[in-house]
């Protein structure tokens, strides 16, 4: 049986092993299709696995009444999954202060919207950031950047993977009972680089705010190896800071 034949058969019967055939027979499809992310950096093997979901999908949707080919269908459908797919990698990849400034921009972007009855200019939501102008335009336009490939616009490869610049992160004022963004930057910088436990450890300490009995409880360890291994956290986060921050 073709292709069209396949898809008939398949919706008629909805029969595992007919998708089967469809995925096998439209290997050489998806093949033509990841010729288009030469430049991802994800493995050719994940990203196959991705293109075999959109084809999976493209089977189970397809309508021949439309009158589209179910290869230009599918083309279509195995590229919007693709770009779905690379555009959570980037997202994830990004270093946790990117993500938090990025999360405190679309809240404080929210309550200004509402308190001013209109979208806030970029000077309005530095000021509540209490982040440089430029910082906030640096992670707003990285995230613009992702969005825009999700879309299948235009874009640069290296803009695409360009690192954020952490050096345009400043502050504008000092706060009472809080670090300043270059302070929280090297922190969280600084903590990605402990071990998994160790983050923890820091974690339900001092974000939490829990006692070392509470942690103790919470871990599954002594108080006293509690103890312990706060004051081994610490100095290997002293030894990991590039600026002074506790």
């Amino acid at each position: 049986m073709d292709n069209e034949q396949l898809l008939a058969e398949y919706a008629r019967s909805r029969s595992p092993a007919t998708l089967d055939e469809l995925v096998r027979r439209n290997q050489r499809l998806l093949h033509h299709i990841l010729k288009r992310f030469s430049y991802a950096r994800e493995p050719y093997e994940d990203l196959l696995q991705v293109a075999n979901v959109g084809l999976i999908k493209a089977a189970q949707r397809y309508d021949p009444e439309k009158g589209a080919k179910f290869s230009s269908y599918a083309t279509a459908v195995v590229d919007g999954e693709l770009r779905h797919h690379l555009r959570d990698s980037l997202l994830l990849r990004q270093p946790r202060w990117v993500k938090k400034v990025y999360g405190d921009i679309v809240q404080r972007s929210g309550e200004l919207a509402h308190a001013l009855g209109r979208p806030p200019d970029i000077a309005e939501l530095a000021r509540a950031l209490n982040i440089a102008e430029e910082g906030v335009l640096e992670v707003m336009r990285l995230y613009a950047r992702i969005d825009l490939h999700s879309l299948d616009e235009p874009f640069r490869v290296d803009e695409l993977y360009a690192e954020p610049d952490a050096h345009l992160m400043r502050s504008l004022r000092p706060e009472s009972f809080a670090l300043p963004i270059e302070d929280r930057i090297a922190l969280y910088e600084a903590l990605d680089r402990l071990s998994a436990f160790q983050r923890r450890l820091i974690y339900l300490l001092f974000f939490k705010d829990l006692t070392q009995h509470e942690v103790a409880a919470e871990m599954g360890l002594t108080q006293r190896k509690v103890s312990r291994e706060q004051g081994k956290a610490l100095v290997k986060l002293r030894q990991l800071l590039t600026r002074k921050v506790f």
